[in-house]
């Protein structure tokens, strides 16, 4: 029986860092990324409605049908991942069954998934310390139009005004 807890937050707050740590310091966990399922942006050249972009970026039931569900019998799961370099999906990932899994990224704890969550934790971190983090990644110096940023910062926002994913975990982190 796995335990699997789902670490949400917006782009940039600090979900790998903390799923990063966790698994440093706890034996048999398994990461599931969220940023590994996305749709490529392309696919929806027209951002007409964040609710409508909320649905169609994260296939949340092929990393059900791919990953959790085949985790949660204890058996590896094997999908292929989503390549933001090269917009398409590329390299097959295979994620081994352990006592936790952590299912780390954005959209986490939608509520199609919070079923199979055990224990929801949301990372807070105010926004334009997160842009700061993306800039200093590069992602914005590859994005100068801002064709991406801004309707995923729209879909973020409809989230977490709509969703209100902060009103169902069980824990809240303040990022820094």
């Amino acid at each position: 029986m796995s335990f699997l807890v789902a670490i949400d937050g917006g782009v940039g707050a600090g979900k790998s860092h903390l799923a990063k740590g966790i698994r440093e310091n706890l034996p048999n966990i398994s990461i599931l990324r969220t940023d590994h399922f996305f749709c490529p942006p392309t696919d929806f050249r027209v951002h007409p409605d964040p609710e409508m972009e909320y649905r169609r970026y994260f296939p949340w039931t092929r990393m059900r049908d791919e990953a959790l569900l085949p985790l949660l019998r204890g058996e590896a799961a094997r999908y292929q991942r989503y390549d933001w370099e090269t917009d398409r999906l590329n390299q097959w990932i295979v994620v081994k069954s352990n006592p936790i899994i952590l299912v780390e990224g954005v959209f986490s704890s939608r509520p199609e998934l919070r079923a199979f969550t055990d224990l929801a934790i949301f990372v807070d971190t105010p926004r334009e310390e997160r842009l700061r983090r993306m800039r200093a990644r590069g992602h914005l110096a590859r994005d100068p139009e801002n064709n991406w940023l801004l309707p995923w910062m729209a879909v973020e926002d409809w989230y977490l005004s709509t969703v209100r994913p902060t009103k169902y975990v069980q824990m809240t982190l303040q990022g820094f």
